[in-house]
């Protein structure tokens, strides 16, 4: 079922580039992360003093850029040869010469010119709804930003926010069957998603009972990636989230030579076709 437009005009034009990509390539389930990341991922960092996107390595930046340096003797970081390596292998993927790949990365965000984090954030939920509503099941609706007191009359709960809202609900017959946060990247100390399930996973089983809670993310650094793994069902049989979501699974585990407890990274085309078990 089509996805309901939101009022951010950003997301939009994100979704619709998004779209694009996927159209003008002949591209499908498989290959959307591709598509994302050639809107959303970046090489640049934002300057926010000159109000401009600058380079920074020349490889794409995945985690904070204080992650990322070079050692006494000049070579780089774990994190930084973490970076080359996807890098290589997302070249690879688009079949273009790695030298070019920069320029093939982060269009959308680029061509906006202004402080992305908030843009980025809104149009990776966006997009993620839309990929959803486009290769789901087509007899879940897909809603974005949904008020958690009207879903959940009668309940109060403990955020931030004072005015939470809850990024996709899937729904099955108007009955709510998914929660999902979506994070481009999250703090370590401060995990809104985990958060968030606790906040609202005890009054959406009153709901539904067999109601599903995902986290979906492109974050990289594998510390706080383990540190929501832990806390999945695959780990935690009580736990309120049943996966973490990842944009492509092999980019944090076998591209840059992790695995362990990140083997249980859900990769976001297997989190799509789940849906249907929802």
């Amino acid at each position: 079922m089509p996805r309901v437009p939101t009022n951010n005009r950003n997301a939009e034009a994100a979704v619709q580039a998004f779209i694009n990509d996927l159209t003008s390539k002949g591209w499908g389930l498989n290959e959307a992360w591709l598509a994302i990341s050639r809107q959303l991922m970046t090489c640049e960092i934002w300057d926010e003093l000159r109000k401009t996107w600058v380079q920074y390595y020349n490889q794409p930046v995945l985690r904070e850029r204080n992650d990322y340096k070079l050692l006494a003797d000049g070579s780089p970081n774990q994190a930084l040869q973490e970076s080359t390596l996807v890098g290589d292998y997302i070249a690879q993927k688009l079949n273009i010469p790695r030298q070019n790949l920069c320029s093939e990365l982060g269009i959308f965000m680029k061509a906006l010119s202004i402080q992305p984090n908030n843009p980025r954030g809104h149009s990776f939920r966006s997009i993620i709804a839309e990929l959803l509503a486009r290769y789901g099941d087509p007899q879940i609706t897909v809603q974005e930003e949904v008020n958690p007191y009207i879903l959940f009359p009668g309940n109060q709960f403990n955020l931030r926010s004072k005015n939470p809202r809850i990024d996709i609900v899937a729904y099955r017959n108007d009955l709510p069957v998914a929660l999902c946060s979506t994070r481009w990247t999250y703090r370590h100390d401060r995990v809104d998603l985990l958060e968030e399930a606790r906040a609202y996973m005890s009054a959406a089983k009153e709901l539904n009972p067999n109601i599903h809670f995902f986290g979906i993310t492109a974050e990289m650094n594998p510390a706080r990636l383990k540190k929501v793994v832990a806390q999945t069902l695959p780990l935690a049989p009580s736990a309120d989230v049943d996966y973490l979501v990842h944009l492509h699974a092999p980019l944090a585990t076998t591209v840059v030579n992790h695995n362990g407890d990140l083997v249980h990274l859900l990769d976001l085309v297997d989190w799509v076709n789940s849906s249907h078990t929802w």
